[in-house]
């Protein structure tokens, strides 16, 4: 278990700027701009985002699911038209389609827990308007810049979700730089957190301005009278924001350094694979994923890590991360997700790293051993 000796973890990332955003957010309340229109902290994050994702513009909301209705809005989905989603992401993704009257339809994911374009090309049809592709636990999508390149040529719109992606780089652009349009959120356990929020990211104006009209920004004109909702994000969400941005390349490269000996301590011990199956530090670094021989000994293992102060995730019965769990299933599995499992990878300093590795590989193994 994580020895009591060592640094307390930092799973709650967002407390690692916490002074810089009590001054942010004081002066915020102390001045009264705390509301959604002219304030300084929303344009401020609204282009960090857009600069940090390579993309014309940025539009701060009030949750990651408002930000993929928004999406599907801008880019004109409704009744008549088919959403492609993957069969692992947050239920939210295909809500979001079937509240606008579109057709859902899943496609199985791999064992990276996300479809490739095999899974994704025969779900393609004329009424095909959009695909959602997420970046699933904090790593890239594999494939993503052929899937982007496909679908363009076929006139389809790709979504990314990004929701957990926060500083992945994704073949070589930002997580967010290949969509058509692209989502991030800013949930309480994301490696930027506000407790809720999300950005919708994109280049195209016309489509900006219509999901920032009809996101609840009343100043924005739209070509024809258009149903307005209220989904912006709030001037004190934007403020705490704003020093976690400025935290999160340093973050992303102190997770990495932990889970690269993570990585390696796990790599060869019976009983389990790493996913990906490799011993580099892979995505934003905050999680290391596994596979285990069957769900039992996932299942088991994730509530020995929750006992033992770990904090896992395994995606079973019920879990509306998988479509097990949703309306619409995809037509045949190609992996069991009850077979995976990942560890969140704590902020430490450098000296406790190490030896945070060791007993975590060792709890694993030896829970293992006692299953076998």
């Amino acid at each position: 278990m994580p020895n009591s000796t060592l640094t307390t973890p930092l799973y709650q990332y967002s407390q690692l700027t916490a002074d810089q955003q009590n001054v942010i957010v004081g002066g915020g309340i102390l001045s009264g701009e705390i509301a959604t229109f002219d304030g300084k902290h929303l344009p401020a994050l609204e282009h960090r985002v857009a600069e940090l994702t390579g993309r014309a513009q940025a539009l701060a909301v009030d949750s990651g699911s408002s930000a993929l209705r928004l999406a599907m809005r801008g880019l004109g989905i409704g009744p008549g038209h088919e959403v492609v989603i993957p069969e692992l992401g947050w239920v939210s993704i295909g809500a979001a389609a079937d509240m606008l009257g579109a057709t859902v339809r899943v496609a199985p994911a791999t064992d990276s827990l996300t479809p490739t374009w095999d899974q994704i090309q025969p779900l393609l049809t004329t009424a095909t308007r959009a695909v959602v592709l997420v970046h699933f636990r904090g790593r890239p999508a594999p494939g993503t810049a052929e899937i982007a390149a496909r679908l363009r040529e076929r006139g389809i719109a790709l979504i990314e979700d990004c929701a957990q992606a926060w500083g992945v780089d994704v073949d070589g652009r930002p997580a967010g730089g290949w969509g058509t349009l692209a989502i991030f959120s800013t949930h309480t356990f994301k490696l930027i957190a506000t407790g809720e929020g999300g950005l919708i990211v994109g280049d195209d104006p016309d489509t900006m301005a219509l999901m920032r009209a009809i996101g609840g920004d009343t100043r924005q004109p739209t070509p024809h009278a258009v149903w307005r909702s209220k989904a912006r994000m709030t001037e004190l969400a934007g403020a705490l924001a704003l020093p976690q941005l400025d935290h999160l390349a340093t973050l992303v490269a102190d997770l990495r350094a932990l889970q690269q000996p993570v990585l390696e301590a796990l790599h060869g011990l019976p009983g389990i694979a790493l996913v990906p199956d490799s011993t580099a530090a892979v995505g934003n670094g905050s999680l290391v994923g596994l596979r285990l021989p069957d769900p039992a000994a996932a299942e088991h293992l994730s509530g020995s890590l929750f006992h033992a102060g770990y904090r896992s995730w395994w995606p079973g019965p019920g879990d509306l991360h998988t479509a097990a769990a949703w309306p619409v299933q995809p037509d045949h599995s190609l992996t069991d997700a009850r077979r995976y499992l990942d560890v969140q990878i704590p902020w430490l300093p450098h000296a406790d790293r190490a030896r945070w590795a060791e007993d975590l590989a060792r709890h694993i193994e030896t829970t293992l051993a006692d299953i076998r």
